[in-house]
């Protein structure tokens, strides 16, 4: 089994920049490394589109303030029932989707999806205390994945490659020596 050299380029890649992801993590005390993982998985999944970096990011933005709504509704016992939060989450579902599809065109539901999500699986999870410095390391952190952990393993590859050019053989020419000369000539 013969293993290509973007395969070993891009496993090296991520591999690299995750794990100096993760001491940079560690050493800040940022706790919230799946966050940059996350982001970083949708990112190569939509296949890394630099023309789109600021959307995505925009629609992360959206999601960490559509996570901020939905959790302060279900501060109120009412909402917080089976059947409100139910309404509550496939209204705000269908806001998001309705907001892109005609004055936020600029996001991309999927983005804005996993930012909320990713969000409250954290904020229901944990006590917060500190919430403007939360929502401060949760962007940060997502970012991370793009542009530290996506686009770093990118810049990897391309060094390996201009270090390690691909060598393409030239193509076989047959040479026929007994053709005649082809002549565009018709006069």
């Amino acid at each position: 089994m013969k293993i290509s050299k973007e395969l070993w380029c891009s496993s090296i890649g991520v591999g690299l920049f995750t794990l100096f992801y993760s001491l940079i993590m560690t050493s800040f005390q940022l706790w919230m490394g799946a966050a940059a993982f996350i982001t970083a998985s949708y990112f190569f999944g939509v296949g890394c589109p630099n023309d789109k970096v600021w959307n995505i990011v925009g629609s992360f933005v959206m999601g960490i303030i559509w996570a901020m709504i939905s959790f302060q509704l279900l501060q109120n016992a009412t909402i917080a029932q089976l059947w409100p939060s139910a309404i509550m989450f496939g209204f705000m579902t269908f806001l998001a989707i309705f907001l892109q599809g005609t004055i936020m065109k600029f996001t991309m539901v999927p983005a804005w999806l996993i930012a909320w999500g990713s969000t409250m699986v954290i904020i229901l999870n944990i006590t917060i205390t500190k919430w403007p410095l939360f929502i401060v390391e949760l962007f940060v952190s997502m970012l991370m994945g793009i542009f530290f952990i996506a686009y770093g393993s990118n810049y990897f590859t391309k060094v390996v490659y201009k270090i390690f050019p691909d060598k393409k053989p030239k193509d076989p020419v047959e040479i026929d020596d007994d053709a005649e000369p082809v002549s565009n000539d018709e006069g």
